[in-house]
């Protein structure tokens, strides 16, 4: 009876899932892009459609929490500084959840605060999505240009 129970709990499962345009197993969406000659892939739009000059707005938000925040101790722009990793060293070799796991609670015998309670996880997520676009060198350093200088809401 138990297996019975299960097998229609896991085909109720997956006939939802089907009904919805997923597998379970499904992949998420991957994004493109060419740079210097590289291509890139990422989990998430780095740009807005259509451009390679304008990035969303996800990515500008993470710029701007990053310059907030992150950038006294991590570098300007993500780049180096005495007191913290190059962030785009770390995140060229983690996905975002392992960065979540990192920035969420910190690393308090380095010195790093827990941004839990204080930024959202979402805050978090667009960070990631800056530093990121920033070390697979799609974002150049400065303020990039985002859809609000588009145009576009």
């Amino acid at each position: 009876m138990r297996r019975l129970v299960f097998s229609s709990v896991t085909l109720v499962i997956s006939l939802v899932l089907v009904a919805a345009g997923q597998s379970q197993d499904a992949k998420p969406k991957e994004y493109t892009y060419t740079v210097n000659g590289k291509t890139v892939t990422t989990d998430f739009p780095v740009f807005v459609e259509g451009s390679d000059h304008w990035v969303t707005k996800d990515v500008f938000h993470g710029y701007q929490l990053y310059n907030s925040y992150c950038y006294r101790c991590h570098g300007t722009d993500a780049t180096e500084s005495a007191l913290a990793p190059d962030l785009r060293r770390f995140t060229a070799g983690v996905a975002q959840k392992e960065f979540m796991s990192v920035v969420m609670p910190g690393r308090e015998d380095k010195g790093m605060p827990s941004w839990a309670g204080f930024l959202s996880e979402e805050e978090v997520q667009q960070i990631y999505k800056y530093v990121k676009g920033r070390s697979l060198e799609l974002v150049p350093s400065g303020r990039p240009r985002s859809e609000y200088d588009s145009g576009k809401d």
